[in-house]
């Protein structure tokens, strides 16, 4: 079996891209925006969003340009990602069979409000409709704009769907099926009535916090603060190429688990087994420096993610840092897992981690509130998803063969 390195990382997001969002994310900077009266015309129980990242196309040239004529927002944003992560492992062209693996938690919202627009209102259809909707069009527009032949896939597991998709590129890398992938996720969940919002918010699951900050792991938690989305991208290399071109690694990848709770298509169950399970089955045998928390600030989650970790740790749950991204992200759905997996790469390699935006902690858990150096050897990072989906990655610091 093949070790696999991640040697390119780039987060797209509202507190930044690349090592300028782990930056401000130790600062714990929240980007957190009223939501405007016209967002949406249907009263809210939550006040509170993150807008969705600004970014610049021009500098990725004309075929990115003539691209995005033709791809939605999401897409677009993915694949941006994605040369800024080829970028980051000092690659200028990918091996011709890379593989890419593409999580997407929904489907872009804003070219279906459009396009039922233009049939309601009578205007003339973008002839690029179709493909702008479907999920698929970001790993095949990564593939097509790169010019590369490997397995090209969406992963689409809900809030789990980045963390899957790294899975499935560890597991194609591992196994020897390919040397090189492009994972990670992307969402774009804005869109002109609101939907996306609105649809999370009749499900009672957003923050009802008056200054919208969720406050994970708290008592005073009441929802997740929704965001409009994001991206981010990871280059995985087999580990003794990567080391023989000279490449940086930030961190390897040594396990990937996968579970269904199979139990209800929005709740989780009372009692997390098969969290538990996954938990267990990368946690045989080696002992865990650091968790990073799927950590939504919802009541029911939170309790749950907690009590999966208290049963797998017993005491030592209380001295394992945990942290949660989300709450000072904000949920940005399939993108989180990726983005969550590129903050364990960067906690690796600098060893530090951030610290959480709590209110009154729940018992039993390390959370520190302040970014801190640490020493970590190994990491978790774990995403559920609704329809009981749950993925976790484990990740060691580079340790040279």
């Amino acid at each position: 079996m093949n070790r696999v390195a991640i040697t390119g990382l780039a987060p797209i997001t509202a507190m930044g891209t690349g090592k300028a969002f782990f930056e401000h994310l130790l600062k714990k900077e929240a980007v957190i925006r009223r939501i405007p009266p016209e967002y949406t015309g249907a009263p809210l129980s939550t006040g509170w969003y993150v807008p969705f990242p600004e970014v610049d196309y021009k500098p990725f040239g004309r075929d990115f340009l003539r691209m995005s004529a033709m791809a939605s927002r999401n897409a677009c944003t993915g694949a941006a990602a994605a040369l800024l992560a080829l970028k980051d492992a000092g690659l200028e062209q990918p091996d011709p069979d890379t593989a890419v693996f593409f999580g997407v938690g929904a489907p872009h919202s804003q070219e279906v409000v459009k396009g039922y627009r233009s049939v309601t209102e009578h205007k003339p259809m973008h002839p690029c409709t179709n493909p702008m909707i479907m999920t698929n069009s970001v790993p095949a527009w990564i593939s097509i704009l790169l010019g590369i032949h490997g397995v090209s896939q969406v992963v689409s597991t809900a809030c789990a769907s980045g963390t899957s998709a790294i899975g499935e590129a560890y597991l194609h890398i591992r196994s020897g099926r390919g040397s090189m992938a492009i994972c990670g996720g992307a969402d774009d969940l804005a869109c002109d009535e609101g939907m996306m919002l609105r649809s999370f918010d009749v499900l009672g699951a957003l923050t009802k916090a008056e200054d919208g900050i969720p406050r994970a792991f708290s008592q005073e938690r009441s929802g997740f603060l929704f965001s409009e989305g994001a991206a981010c991208a990871l280059i995985l290399e087999e580990y003794a190429s990567a080391r023989q071109r000279g490449a940086r690694i930030y961190a390897e990848i040594t396990g990937y688990a996968a579970t269904c709770d199979a139990y209800h298509i929005v709740q989780m169950p009372p009692v997390p087994t098969q969290i538990i399970r996954i938990l267990e089955q990368l946690t045989v045998g080696e002992q865990i420096d650091y968790y990073n928390a799927h950590g939504t600030g919802t009541p029911v989650n939170d309790r749950t993610e907690q009590l999966a970790l208290t049963e797998t740790f017993g005491e030592r749950a209380a001295s394992i840092p945990v942290t949660s991204v989300k709450g000072i992200l904000g949920h940005t759905i399939g993108a989180s897992g990726a983005i969550e997996a590129a903050v364990c790469a960067y906690s690796l390699h600098n060893q530090v981690i951030h610290g959480n935006l709590l209110g009154t902690p729940l018992p039993g858990l390390c959370l520190p509130e302040e970014s801190r150096e640490v020493s970590i050897r190994t990491a978790i990072s774990a995403s559920f998803g609704f329809g009981g989906h749950n993925a976790a990655l484990k990740f060691r610091r580079e340790e040279p063969a």
